[in-house]
């Protein structure tokens, strides 16, 4: 009889916390349902490796930031839509309401001025990638502030927000994108690329070669998620998932499945 009262008791007990988790769960949706206004949020997407990777015969968008996404958003009910944008027009589209909000994007001086950011996801280095054998110019960024150096950079990416009015002699390359960026330094129209260290030892994965170099002094950053400035509620929001996520270990485990190396 006391077993069959404790297994009774202890169903109670569960079923109570099975309610009171649903229960809670269901008012995160509709919390989050009144701040978006709708069943869906619409997150930014670049063609950005490992950020995000677009999946050209069935559209479908993978890598860090979709990864995360479904972390904050599954528990919600909540769907997802990827829309694409580029770093140097994203702050604009936030701002137009073309999307939500952009993971993977850097808190600098001047896009909070244009836009809000939620607490940090993450962090990283900047540093150059290059194919040359003799590193030695690239040690400091004194040395890189050259005009003999030609360095590729992604429009609008923090890297350059970052560094291009400091290297003010260096004769920059601005492309749109990661690939374009790659293809600049591989053809030898650069001499080197400027980007976080994540994608730097996503690249020699990849490829085999290059040397990633971080310049002196080093030059780190937190990356965030951007939404526009009258979002608080959505910001509010977002930062107790990101909390939740970053306590029980999830950020950490997303982050080193695709940057071991940045760890």
């Amino acid at each position: 009889m006391k077993a069959l009262s404790f297994i009774k008791t202890s169903l109670a007990a569960f079923t109570l916390v099975g309610a009171t988790l649903g229960g809670t769960q269901a008012l995160a949706a509709d919390s989050l349902r009144g701040i978006l206004g709708r069943d869906v949020v619409r997150i930014g997407a670049v063609s950005a490796p490992p950020w995000y990777q677009k999946d050209l015969r069935t559209n479908e968008w993978t890598g860090l930031v979709p990864d995360l996404a479904q972390a904050i958003f599954k528990p919600s009910g909540i769907a997802i839509e990827y829309v694409d944008t580029q770093w140097g027009t994203a702050a604009a589209g936030l701002q137009a309401g073309r999307f939500d909000l952009l993971g993977g994007f850097n808190k600098t001086p001047e896009r909070a001025r244009a836009v809000d950011f939620t607490r940090p996801i993450g962090a990283h280095k900047m540093g150059v990638l290059t194919l040359e054998d003799d590193l030695s110019r690239y040690r400091t960024w004194d040395g890189i502030n050259d005009p003999a150096i030609r360095l590729a950079a992604i429009d609008g990416s923090a890297a350059v927000t970052l560094l291009q009015p400091k290297l003010t002699r260096t004769q920059w390359v601005i492309v749109p994108n990661s690939e374009a960026m790659q293809l600049e330094v591989e053809s030898g129209r650069a001499n080197a690329l400027l980007t976080n260290d994540i994608q730097m030892a996503l690249y020699i994965e990849r490829r085999g070669r290059g040397h990633a170099v971080f310049p002196a002094p080093i030059q780190a950053q937190a990356t965030n998620i951007g939404l526009a400035k009258d979002r608080e509620a959505l910001r509010n929001w977002l930062d107790e998932r990101l909390e939740a996520l970053d306590k029980e270990g999830t950020l950490d485990r997303i982050w080193a499945k695709y940057v071991p190396a940045a760890k």
